[in-house]
């Protein structure tokens, strides 16, 4: 009985170690279009914390890349920058 109860803490938190690796967006923020995860950008935020963001091509993970400062906040609100 120990043993499995070892196997499933153990299983929980390998699980929660993966939950950063999603996107912290659904909606491009470049061009406010729905995306699905094919594209994404891992970039850090303004607190220097490592984010993936989500894009709708490669064109848009570019310009993420380019000006995370801009798109950061907007990924974070899920909505296309300003």
């Amino acid at each position: 009985m120990r043993t499995v109860l070892t196997l499933a803490l153990g299983l929980l938190f390998v699980g929660a170690g993966f939950a950063d690796d999603k996107a912290i967006n659904t909606n491009c923020p470049k061009s406010g279009k729905a995306c699905d995860g094919t594209h994404v950008a891992n970039v850090k935020d303004k607190d220097g914390k490592e984010v993936k963001v989500a894009a709708c091509c490669d064109k848009c993970v570019a310009a993420v890349e380019k000006e995370p400062t801009k798109y950061v906040p907007a990924a974070q609100a899920n909505k296309k920058a300003e």
